[in-house]
């Protein structure tokens, strides 16, 4: 379905937004600017900004302007966070309706070492594999997953661009059952800074993903890097307030 012209205009001003182009107290430029830049009328405009000003997202000061009230509801983000079902990267953007791809940087057998090592410290080999996630064809996520090669010694057999990992992992008798993971803030590294099309420093959202089997064996360790334009999370804390 095409979305009409004003709705468009309420997405675009979103998503810079969302973007960080523009930040909350920023100034929008006029409606008669909007209207010459987007070759649209004035009243189409008008009707956009209104509708934002109605979700709380713009305010219009009599005189002055139109400026960013706060951030708009991201209601195409990946909510990440909930372990009671654990599902792979690729179902969870198809349950939003959007068209997800991925892309396979490289696969490889590695002699792990840092963090990988102690995630895996029995193991003498384990798979690396590199893969670009897409939503709607734009880059999403970074994701690096490490396979120990004592329980999957054919992953180099397998399509992982084409194929689900967890498919995989299913059919080997481990896919993960239980999922502990945690999350910071981090730029995304350098080598990934063009493919990604981000510029140098944007951070993202950086997710350590442990999954462990239903004998609570680790079976797979995944180092994600995520657009934080298209990404939700939700965590639980327990706080002891004392006596």
């Amino acid at each position: 379905m095409i979305k009409s012209i004003y709705r468009q205009l309420m997405d675009s001003i979103k998503r810079k937004i969302l973007s960080g182009e523009l930040a909350v107290g920023d100034k929008l430029e006029s409606e008669r600017d909007m209207s010459k830049k987007y070759n649209i009328s004035r009243m189409t405009v008008r009707k956009a900004l209104k509708f934002l000003e109605n979700e709380g997202v713009l305010e219009s000061i009599r005189g002055s302007g139109t400026y960013v009230k706060s951030l708009p509801k991201n209601n195409d983000a990946i909510f990440l966070g909930d372990q009671n079902d654990i599902l792979s990267l690729t179902m969870q953007i198809r349950q939003k309706g959007m068209r997800s791809s991925r892309v396979v940087l490289s696969m490889q057998r590695v002699k792990p070492k840092d963090e990988v090592k102690i995630a895996f410290p029995n193991e003498n080999s384990v798979y690396e594999i590199i893969r670009m996630a897409l939503i709607n064809d734009t880059p999403y996520a970074m994701q690096k997953h490490y396979l120990p090669c004592s329980l999957f010694n054919d992953a180099e057999c397998f399509d992982f661009q084409k194929g689900s990992l967890y498919a995989y992992m299913q059919d080997r008798g481990y896919r993960p059952q239980t999922m502990t993971s945690y999350l910071r803030i981090a730029p995304l590294p350098d080598e990934y800074m063009e493919i990604m099309k981000v510029p140098k420093g944007k951070k993202f959202l950086l997710f350590n993903y442990y999954g462990y089997s239903d004998q609570q064996k680790l079976v797979e360790y995944t180092i994600s890097f995520h657009h934080p334009q298209y990404t939700k999370f939700k965590f639980v804390t327990n706080i002891y307030l004392g006596e």
